[in-house]
């Protein structure tokens, strides 16, 4: 029987996480919510389901994998290791279970490609999916990222982005890659016309 209430839990997670996104202290701009968090709950819980994970850790790890460089830049470089701590401080606070706390925690310190640590439960795995995925299927999203955050030109901000989306897409898991290679391939046609024509 449980002692917690998961449905209160995810509100007040979710409400949190957003008003982050929201918050004129975002470095990354506020499409961040509904462009990278919300599709990377998605992709988490698509895969979860298929693959038999347990969607209450992916959804929490989803809500809050970016949440330390969401909402203080100062953490962005380590905000895997930061993260985790903060999400553990949270989630303790509402008494929520101390083993999904710890897989939790372990999903969101390995998410990232650049950090390459070992992933040991199948939640990890599918979070640094999902995670990958969003960049894939939100192109235009990642778009704004390369040309208005991070101010690239055309043909250097294809080029950052070709490289992203093939890190991404090397991230992803089998299941995943199944469910986002059109997106992949389209996006990829694209890109590779900008490339081209400087040639």
């Amino acid at each position: 029987m449980k002692t917690y209430n998961y449905k209160q839990i995810k509100k007040e997670v979710s409400k949190t996480v957003k008003e982050a996104c929201y918050s004129k202290n975002n470095k990354f701009g506020d499409t961040v919510w509904l462009y990278h968090i919300v599709p990377v709950v998605e992709h988490s819980l698509n895969l979860g389901r298929k693959l038999n994970g347990d969607l209450e850790v992916l959804e929490l790890s989803a809500l809050l994998h970016d949440y330390a460089g969401i909402s203080n830049y100062k953490f962005y470089k380590n905000h895997h290791n930061q993260g985790a701590k903060i999400a553990g401080e949270m989630l303790r606070e509402f008494n929520f279970p101390i083993d999904k706390i710890k897989k939790i925690k372990e999903c969101i310190i390995s998410h990232r490609g650049s950090v390459n640590l070992k992933k040991r439960s199948i939640e990890a795995k599918i979070l640094a999916s999902a995670d990958a995925m969003s960049h894939i299927t939100e192109l235009i999203d990642m778009c704004y990222l390369t040309f208005n955050i991070h101010k690239y030109k055309t043909l250097e901000g294809a080029k950052w982005l070709k490289s992203k989306l093939a890190r991404s897409w090397d991230k992803t898991m089998p299941a995943g890659k199944k469910l986002i290679k059109n997106d992949y391939e389209q996006a990829l046609k694209m890109i590779n016309k900008v490339i081209a024509r400087a040639k």
